[in-house]
């Protein structure tokens, strides 16, 4: 109901001001799984094709913004989508071979392809600087205005909050569609 939700909507807004920058940190993690979760639900709930190597993808969008920043100096602004396009680049390239896949075959695939991309950026050292990652990294800014830790840990918040509303958006948009009704089709009846 509109009353609840603004309610909602009210508590998140006051959330970073009434509390300190670690619980702030912790709800702008939670945000990021609420948008990984709401993916997630697209493939898995929707499609009801069982995907167990998700979160390789979340990982290619990542390591490609902290690549990119640590050898070349690219902002997050435009690491945003170029993360999010190496991850759609990475599904298909994962989609193309394993499309005719169903059930737990689809479920063993993605699960090794989930855990062989673990490994790689746990082990190749060159690549990914293995399993400490890449430090250094700046967090988003704001048209280049320098933020101190709980500025731009509440920046982080606010921009989480907006791309949880966007994919929220995006989804219903998804469900109410013609390739959504496709994919309810294909949870119901895959041979179909």
């Amino acid at each position: 109901s509109l009353p609840a939700l603004a309610i909602v909507f009210g508590i998140a807004i006051i959330f970073p001001f009434v509390s300190s920058t670690y619980q702030t940190n912790i709800m702008t993690t939670a945000l990021m799984y609420v948008v990984l979760g709401l993916g997630l639900n697209i493939v898995v709930g929707q499609a009801g094709l069982l995907n167990l190597g998700y979160v390789a993808f979340y990982a290619a969008g990542a390591y490609t913004y902290a690549l990119l920043y640590h050898h070349f100096g690219v902002g997050f602004w435009v690491a945003l989508p170029l993360g999010a396009l190496a991850a759609t680049i990475l599904g298909v390239l994962l989609a193309l071979p394993i499309l005719r896949l169903q059930g737990d075959y689809l479920a063993i695939v993605t699960l090794g392809f989930g855990e062989i991309t673990r490994l790689v950026l746990e082990n190749w050292n060159e690549f990914s600087f293995g399993p400490s990652g890449i430090s250094g990294i700046p967090r988003p800014g704001l048209f280049g205005m320098e933020m101190g830790m709980h500025d731009a840990t509440v920046y982080l918040y606010f921009l989480m909050i907006m791309l949880c509303i966007i994919t929220i958006f995006v989804v219903n948009r998804l469900q109410d569609s013609r390739i959504g009704r496709a994919l309810l089709a294909l949870r119901e009846d895959e041979i179909a």
